[in-house]
């Protein structure tokens, strides 16, 4: 089963009919990032399928089985479709390699108004960290390449300036240094509304678990809770995050408690987020869609940010 590009609709088309109990007649390219993700209709319903790329192999498969354990304790995410022989994958050749494909079922609904619904969506998040307390499989563990070291080295590569590499990697180290004394427990990985979905019934469905870990739950509540403008360093980004983690914090301690430290945190994890991007977008896209020009904005973005912490945890 091979498809000869990102579009080749007529042979995913194909691949779908031949191992699922559906018949296709219409397929579209929603998003290429992490993994490509189209959207499916057969004369009944609608669907997704997700090709995710050769090199995310494992966190697909771990996405499968996170899945399942939240369905089985009734927790709202996106159920998967089923091969016609029961799989809960088909493998795809595709011009990068082999990689897997899940089907499921498509959800209707929207985006959740963050502004006013985030006691709901803290809540929601409160009992996913709950459920997946008693999760029984080992949880990927990402390393601290993954999260900072990643950028610097797509710096160096770029030949970035070299004593700005160093201030960034500097900075690296010591939010490092710090998280590694928070608690490790699940964590979602990339928790915010655009990977939820509010259906009529007023459940929100979560889905997007391909940065799941069993990391730092802390992350989750970050990045939910993150209200700067990424490209642009206002000073306001902090109080205003602080502002929606407020609002967030109202539904999760229903769920669970933060110690005073992990709530320090979540301001280093804003930091650690714009690391991640940066590397995600040059895994995904290349190194040539990376200008001096952003690595110059992202510089001045982080030491600020920096320097705003430092100044609001004296």
């Amino acid at each position: 089963m091979s498809i000869s590009s990102n579009t080749d609709y007529t042979a995913i088309s194909h691949i779908i009919n031949n191992n699922y109990s559906i018949n296709v007649h219409k397929i579209s390219l929603h998003r290429d990032m992490i993994g490509y993700v189209y959207f499916l209709e057969d004369n009944v319903k609608k669907y997704v399928l997700k090709i995710y790329r050769s090199f995310n192999l494992h966190n697909a498969l771990q996405t499968i089985e996170i899945l399942e354990y939240l369905k089985e304790n009734e927790y709202p995410v996106v159920a998967i479709v089923p091969t016609v022989i029961g799989s809960k994958s088909i493998t795809v050749d595709t011009p990068e390699g082999s990689c897997v494909g899940i089907l499921f079922d498509y959800v209707d609904g929207s985006t959740p108004e963050r502004t006013v619904e985030m006691d709901k969506i803290g809540l929601q998040i409160g009992k996913l960290h709950n459920i997946m307390q008693n999760y029984p499989q080992d949880l990927i563990n990402r390393t601290k390449g993954e999260y900072i070291d990643d950028y610097t080295q797509i710096m160096s590569s770029k030949n970035y300036s070299p004593n700005r590499i160093i201030d960034i990697q500097q900075y690296g180290d010591e939010l490092w240094t710090r998280i590694n004394k928070l608690s490790k427990g699940f964590c979602h990985g990339d928790a915010h509304t655009g990977n939820m979905i509010k259906t009529k019934n007023d459940k929100y469905v979560l889905f997007d678990f391909d940065d799941a870990s069993g990391d730092y739950p802390i992350m989750d509540v970050a990045y939910m809770s993150h209200d700067t403008n990424f490209n642009r360093f206002y000073d306001d980004g902090y109080e205003k995050t602080m502002r929606m983690f407020e609002r967030f914090y109202k539904g999760y301690c229903k769920e669970r408690t933060l110690s005073d430290f992990e709530i320090k945190s979540i301001f280093d994890f804003i930091a650690v987020q714009h690391f991640q991007i940066v590397s995600r977008i040059v895994s995904c896209q290349g190194l040539q869609e990376v200008s001096f020009e952003f690595f110059d904005e992202q510089y001045v973005w982080l030491l600020n940010w920096e320097n705003l912490c430092e100044r609001k945890n004296v």
